[in-house]
């Protein structure tokens, strides 16, 4: 990858985030369609931190999508995925739940190894500026004309770019995230945060060696101290964990990846106690951590809140662009999944004369949001608030029902995103409807009164979001279409301006 240019440039495209969402969106702009593509990020080379999981079905569509060689990104697989909800509604604590659903672990330098192209020339620089009104930055480095977009770098470095995709992240400073005009506010951004460690086992691991355990909400290893159990109660963390095989050369040693995760809270559980919980379980179900051998990490995970703000010329893709599912914090393959159809949308905008950058800018936001899809985006809003209001017992009793659904039904609002595996059944108003239905008989009473409290108390709050997701009623959301401009004949009443016109001309003729 290059970055030996001239201190001035013209580009097609500057793509700031060399994240997964950056660094795939610029191999396909590159690759795929032929743009000249700079991708700026002063951390470009550094290794992606984040674990990423993945349904093994997922991650074989976006293969058949992209054609990218995804198949080679994979470092472990799990033919099925267990979950632990018992210890409440009369199920025993040990009691657990297997789906048959193969999961997987990404090996994320393979990964980043395959987004990595010789035509898109990586800029390793910071762009110190931010966005304080739409359109309008702080300062001086970054500034729109009617051809494009002037960066200024700290090295002195200008690039002139047509267009500007920031994949900065959820808490980006260049995209502005609001209501359209006329919309109600969304519920603020709701927060996942998580203690994991790597580590080598001696022993019993507890959970199954040959399956990935996605949920344990258990709480008994709490037990020796009924105020933290309480406090845990309500506010809730699971273990996650990623049982990765027997470690070479360790005698009876396995390897194995451990995440106590807070699914949603606002503010965000902290990470000490993420920590303080985990060490607690694992010290509990008899799990020994070999010492010396724990590699740590955290996770903090903005999902929900606004969406990008309409008629904005920069592009904003992945988190920016509130990609995350709002009610379960995975993005990855729901950013894999739309990045074909922003990259066709911005290609399609250079093949235009004249150049419109911000008509490129809406068909690529409406590629990303269209109506349908900020109506499924509602409905998942409105989850992520109601399972952040529950406590341990009715988390328990909400997900063993979720998962007892038919797995299409399950599998397809987890993945949340057009093109997805199962998808189409929560694509319509009608599906959605038919999907609340099924789960409201699935889950306990108790809960299923606390949902029926939540739509109503939600909808006096919020608006007719929800409603518009899963009714005809209420229109649709509006559309980020860019809206062609008016000529001055057009403007007001033409026919009263043209006898306005006409009689003055007479008038003067006298």
């Amino acid at each position: 990858v290059k970055n030996s240019r001239a201190a001035t440039q013209e580009i097609d495209v500057c793509v700031i985030g060399a994240g997964p969402a950056g660094s795939l969106l610029s191999y396909l702009l590159a690759e795929r369609h032929g743009l000249d593509v700079c991708l700026l990020d002063p951390a470009a080379a550094a290794p992606w931190p984040n674990n990423y999981g993945v349904w093994q079905e997922e991650w074989d569509a976006l293969e058949a999508k992209l054609q990218i060689g995804l198949d080679e990104c994979l470092s472990t697989k799990w033919s099925v995925t267990d979950c632990y909800f018992g210890g409440s509604w009369g199920k025993p604590t040990e009691e657990r739940l297997r789906l048959d659903r193969p999961y997987a672990r990404i090996e994320r330098k393979k990964l980043k190894a395959k987004l990595q192209t010789s035509r898109v020339e990586l800029v390793t620089e910071r762009l110190n500026v931010q966005t304080v009104a739409s359109n309008i930055f702080s300062n001086s480095n970054l500034s729109h004309d009617a051809e494009g977009t002037q960066l200024s770098l700290p090295s002195g470095r200008v690039l002139r770019a047509k267009m500007v995709v920031d994949a900065t992240g959820s808490e980006s400073l260049l995209t502005r995230r609001l209501p359209a005009a006329g919309q109600r506010a969304s519920p603020g951004p709701k927060f996942q945060t998580a203690y994991n460690m790597e580590c080598i086992v001696d022993g019993d691991t507890h959970y199954a060696p040959d399956a990935m355990t996605l949920f344990d909400y258990r709480t008994d290893h709490l037990s020796i101290d009924s105020d933290w159990e309480k406090r845990a109660s309500k506010s809730p963390t699971f273990m996650y964990a990623m049982p990765l095989g027997k470690e070479e050369g360790s005698g009876n040693g396995q390897r194995i990846y451990f995440e106590e995760t807070s699914l949603l809270a606002r503010p965000g559980v902290s990470l000490e106690e993420c920590k303080k919980r985990c060490l607690q379980r694992l010290k509990h179900l008899g799990v020994a951590v070999r010492p010396g051998s724990i590699n740590e990490g955290i996770v903090y995970i903005p999902l929900g809140g606004e969406l990008p703000e309409p008629g904005q010329r920069i592009v904003a893709f992945g988190g920016a662009a509130a990609m995350v599912h709002p009610a379960t914090g995975y993005q990855l393959c729901r950013m894999m999944a739309g990045a074909t159809e922003i990259a066709e949308a911005l290609a399609s905008g250079f093949t235009t004369s004249p150049f419109n950058p911000d008509a490129t800018a809406a068909a690529a936001y409406e590629a990303l949001w269209s109506p349908a899809n900020q109506a499924q985006r509602d409905f998942a809003v409105f989850g992520g608030e109601f399972l952040m209001s529950l406590d341990v017992p009715a988390l328990r009793g909400w997900f063993d029902g979720f998962f007892r659904l038919p797995e299409p039904l399950w599998a397809g609002f987890l993945a949340g995103w057009p093109t997805l595996p199962n998808n189409k059944l929560h694509e319509s108003w009608f599906a959605r409807l038919s999907f609340g239905v099924q789960l409201l008989v699935q889950i306990p009473a108790p809960v299923a009164l606390r949902l029926a409290a939540g739509i109503v108390g939600y909808t006096v709050t919020y608006g007719t979001g929800l409603m518009r997701s899963v009714t005809p009623l209420f229109g649709s959301p509006p559309s980020y279409a860019c809206s062609p401009p008016v000529s001055p004949e057009q403007l007001g009443d033409p026919a009263v301006k043209s006898e306005a016109r006409a009689m003055i001309a007479a008038s003067s003729d006298k």
